[in-house]
């Protein structure tokens, strides 16, 4: 943010930086998206995963066009006006907006996926609680960004913006954590089985922590770097960072789905001191099931009370 007069590198600079890096991730959801509705789970997902991942394409199309027309904006219709460098173009103030209106859903649905691995519907409130909380935030944040006159009273935002990304960041990160832990717990004692939840963990950290770094540096850069532009770097593509979050985790079902032995694949291991393991893999819509059991000799044993089991939703 522009409290003295910096220079244009530090202030158009970081902007067309900003445009390219999401206009480069936005290639990339693009190929995202392809893979997801070429692929056989699309049609077996119920409406409400389709419309999240068509709000959020519609989104990050919407939002990576009007950020390129702020290109044209400073360097041609404004080329050498440097008056017009203080000015704020409607998607530079409402980039919040297009940034929650796709975190806050797509947090939502991977709090959903804590919940079917934990069970527990307090994690799933308090993570629901911090997304809404940031997206309200992000409201606040962009409203009184469009109210400012120019990017100099930007500055009076800190502490609202700041307050966004810190629940943002929040969330994320226990997204993050809760998902390594009770992926760890899903292990069932078979080296195949394990060796794929093992995968899966690092593909889901992976694809969960991009968009937590995103958020934490821009951040940093709203709140060290206020005479500069440098969080337009990141501010640009986050929610780009979101939907491939989202898609990649949608995009992995059918791949771990087939190395799980495909539907309603039972595995036994050894008894071993009078206890025999079994591992019942089944397909669902939002991820992949796997049931594990104990004390007893099939799933049918169940029945008379004999089978302790868990399920875990991936």
């Amino acid at each position: 943010m522009a409290v003295s007069n910096p220079g244009i590198n530090l202030i158009l600079g970081p902007v067309i930086l900003g445009i390219l890096i999401n206009t480069f991730v936005f290639g990339i959801v693009f190929m995202q998206a392809i893979t997801y509705y070429t692929s056989p789970r699309y049609k077996q997902d119920r409406l409400i995963i389709k419309g999240l991942v068509g709000w959020s394409l519609l989104l990050d199309v919407f939002h990576s066009s009007a950020v390129v027309w702020v290109i044209w904006e400073y360097c041609i219709n404004h080329f050498g006006d440097t008056a017009f460098l203080g000015t704020t173009p409607w998607p530079y103030p409402t980039t919040p907006i297009f940034s929650s209106s796709a975190s806050v859903p797509i947090q939502i649905f991977l709090a959903w996926r804590v919940k079917r691995l934990s069970n527990s519907w307090h994690i799933f409130s308090v993570l629901t609680a911090l997304s809404v909380a940031s997206g309200i935030m992000a409201w606040i944040s962009a409203i009184r960004a469009v109210q400012a006159s120019n990017i100099k009273a930007f500055a009076a935002l800190i502490p609202v913006v700041d307050a966004w990304l810190a629940l943002s960041v929040l969330c994320d990160l226990s997204l993050t954590l809760l998902l390594f832990l009770y992926l760890r717990r899903s292990r069932t004692g078979f080296a195949k089985t394990d060796n794929i939840i093992t995968r899966l963990t690092v593909q889901s950290i992976e694809t969960a922590s991009l968009s937590t770094f995103n958020s934490v540096m821009d951040l940093i850069c709203f709140t060290a770097l206020q005479n500069t532009n440098f969080h337009f770097v990141f501010a640009l593509m986050a929610g780009r960072m979101y939907t491939n979050t989202l898609l990649a985790t949608l995009n992995s079902r059918e791949r771990f789905s087939e190395e799980m032995g495909g539907i309603n694949t039972l595995t036994s291991a050894p008894i071993r001191n009078g206890v025999a393991v079994h591992v019942s893999v089944e397909r669902q819509e939002t991820g992949t099931e796997l049931k594990n059991y104990s004390k007893g000799n099939s799933p049918e044993s169940s029945q008379s009370g004999d089978l302790k089991g868990r399920t875990y939703y991936v």
